[in-house]
């Protein structure tokens, strides 16, 4: 049983996703997080699955969450915002039989508390989704995402001393940004959140896409235990199935492929507009990248892909 994370934008992506999933192999029976509790605790007496799973972001579904562990039925808890919640996800902790995180800082913190079958469990991508596009890449630079203090501080510094064009995809972009008038034209605002069908085109549009990792540190977060991120986020794989080149801040942990990610790392704003002069005007030195990064990424990093992981890791601990 799958329980509808209940959050807006990217997520009602995943859930769809994920129930797409339905087939032979496996049966995903989606239930809305918001469901009277009662009709709930009825649906697990009739149905009686073998495992819950879901998502927990920055809410804190305890209620329901009691009422699962009433019925005896094992939890499968996916913290997919870790760890900029870490305060929710301790919340949660204690009813979790199987604990699955998206970033390793935080598996190394739960396991330090005492906490077992703890696993790294990144998020995913869609590959009908993300993909390349043979269109012309007339942007120099694009940026999708909300404006974390790090991302402002890179994009000002980029503005300030380049004169490439950005596209700046996320809200409130506009109001963090100093352009001097001579250079507004070089900068586009998309001032909304975009579905992800519209954002590989924007991908496929750019010549070099920047992914600066969101902060630990950002004052709306709840990590009391500032515990520090330092696995990719899921726009990671989005980008690679784009056939995208993508440049990543160099706290962020190699993934697969040391000697190739070690091109695309940067270190602070000097860094990182120097790896943009470098490849910018050399689109195959950003093709050989891609064709190394692409394949080890594709097939790989799916729901799918993640769902067989999850049974790997229940039958392991059935043995």
């Amino acid at each position: 049983m799958y329980i509808n994370s209940g959050y807006k934008g990217i997520y009602s992506y995943f859930d769809l996703w994920i129930k797409e999933l339905t087939s032979e192999q496996i049966n995903i029976i989606d239930i809305p997080v918001n469901i009277n509790l009662n009709i709930l605790k009825n649906i697990l007496l009739t149905i009686e699955p073998s495992f819950v799973l879901i998502m927990i972001g920055n809410k804190n579904p305890k209620q329901l969450l009691k009422i699962i562990k009433e019925t005896n039925v094992q939890i499968i808890t996916w913290f997919t915002e870790d760890p900029f919640y870490n305060d929710v996800s301790l919340e949660v902790l204690p009813y979790s039989d199987y604990i699955l995180s998206i970033d390793k800082s935080s598996c190394d913190f739960y396991s330090k508390l005492g906490y077992k079958n703890i696993h790294y469990f990144p998020l995913a991508t869609n590959e009908n989704v993300f993909k390349p596009i043979n269109i012309e890449k007339d942007i120099d630079l694009l940026l999708v995402g909300y404006p974390y203090p790090n991302r402002i501080k890179l994009i000002q510094s980029i503005i300030n001393s380049t004169n490439f064009s950005i596209v700046l995809i996320g809200k409130n972009w506009e109001k963090h940004l100093r352009i001097p008038n001579h250079k507004k034209r070089k900068i586009q605002f998309i001032n909304y959140w975009i579905p992800p069908n519209e954002v590989n085109i924007w991908y496929n549009k750019a010549k070099i896409i920047l992914n600066p990792h969101r902060e630990s540190t950002f004052h709306w977060n709840k990590n009391s235990d500032n515990v520090l991120n330092r696995s990719v986020n899921n726009r990671f794989f989005d980008i690679a199935l784009s056939g995208g080149f993508q440049l990543i801040n160099n706290e962020i942990d190699i993934f697969i492929d040391e000697k190739i990610e070690k091109l695309i790392r940067y270190s602070d704003e000097n860094s990182c507009i120097n790896l943009i002069k470098k490849y910018l005007n050399t689109p195959s030195y950003r093709q050989n990248i891609i064709n190394v990064l692409h394949p080890k990424i594709k097939g790989k990093n799916t729901f799918s892909n993640r769902i067989d992981n999850l049974f790997k890791i229940i039958e392991e601990k059935t043995k």
